[in-house]
């Protein structure tokens, strides 16, 4: 039987403006399996990073706040945990790879110090043993000569050097879970195949469960074993990989399929989404979806769908799956 390593339920974070409530991430919920890959997918704006930054309460407040839910850790809830108990926990327990690592590293240290501050930090252990596990660490994540390369700064290694330096940091105390917000963002296709292959052996050979944040599918589908995909701060689909890309439930997750390049299939037009996700502060009735839905009738435009779990355990946020949905027509102009 499979243990559950992290449990997310009902969690919403809003944010509070003077142009209102922004509704940026409204009652998720997902399970995490230890040594399981999760997919987060979504446009911009759906509410993906802000999942990661509220599981390890980086939220910035103001003005955002955690209104409510729970983020289990092996059962212990995080947002019941004080300042100081989270500080220990990011990077003991969960690590975050963030997006560019250019702004996320430090310039005026160089990287074998920013590696060696969590190890001084968490694990209690002399400079020189810091110094020597930041060189392992360099190595384990593929840095050739990690002896003078532990020395450099951030601006004397290339983009793709510089986000195996934020791998290095984020392992460097072997979290039991890894958090990677768009790691190949910015990186050309070689060094983005490299680092996809990077998280893949480090999760084999250590046996820690990522959760990985993308808008590639193409990326998803050589990392992860289910997928969550979001829309407007809900998610829509959460489901196996296999699922997900064979036989996807909800139009939006049908649309995004639809929108990835085929070299097989020489058409003159990509398929595109119309339409824009919408601002979360004055969010649509109905299903948040529908403006930009081909099957959308009159119930989806007047009533929020909630989930629905189908009999194979897959979770779809679409009318189609009910039972109101019996007698509806497309009656979409």
């Amino acid at each position: 039987m499979s243990e559950k390593l992290l449990q997310v339920k009902n969690l919403s974070t809003y944010f509070y403006t003077d142009e209102g409530v922004v509704y940026a991430l409204d009652d998720v919920s997902f399970d995490l399996e230890k040594g399981e890959a999760l997919g987060i997918v979504g446009e911009s704006g759906s509410g993906k990073s802000v999942t990661a930054l509220s599981i390890i309460r980086l939220v910035q407040s103001p003005p955002g706040r955690i209104v409510s839910g729970e983020v289990l850790l092996q059962g212990e809830d995080l947002l019941k945990k004080s300042a100081r108990e989270m500080r220990r926990i990011r990077g003991e327990k969960v690590s975050m790879i963030f997006q560019e690592p250019m702004t996320a590293l430090n310039p005026v240290f160089t990287v074998g110090q920013q590696i060696m501050e969590s190890i001084l930090i968490h694990q209690h252990k002399s400079k020189k043993e810091a110094r020597e596990q930041a060189v392992e660490m360099l190595r384990m994540v593929g840095i050739p000569a990690p002896e003078k390369r532990v020395d450099d700064y951030p601006h004397q290694m290339s983009g793709g050097m510089r986000q195996r330096v934020m791998i290095a940091i984020a392992l460097c105390c072997n979290p039991q879970l890894l958090i990677c917000d768009e790691p190949t963002t910015a990186l050309d296709v070689t060094i983005q195949a490299q680092i996809l292959e990077l998280i893949r052996d480090i999760r084999e050979r250590l046996g820690t469960s990522v959760i990985l944040i993308t808008h590639d599918l193409g990326v998803v589908a050589q990392v992860a074993d289910r997928v969550m995909i979001m829309y407007a701060g809900k998610a829509m689909e959460y489901g196996t990989v296999r699922e997900i890309f064979t036989d996807p439930r909800h139009p939006y997750t049908a649309a995004l399929l639809r929108s990835i390049p085929v070299i097989e299939n020489k058409t003159e037009r990509l398929h595109v989404i119309r339409g824009m996700v919408p601002s979360l502060s004055k969010r649509p009735e109905g299903c948040l979806f529908h403006p930009r839905c081909d099957e959308a009738c009159e119930l989806c435009r007047t009533k929020r769908p909630e989930l629905v779990t189908m009999a194979d355990g897959r979770q779809v946020r679409c009318h189609k799956y009910t039972d109101e949905w019996e007698g509806q027509h497309n009656d979409r102009q």
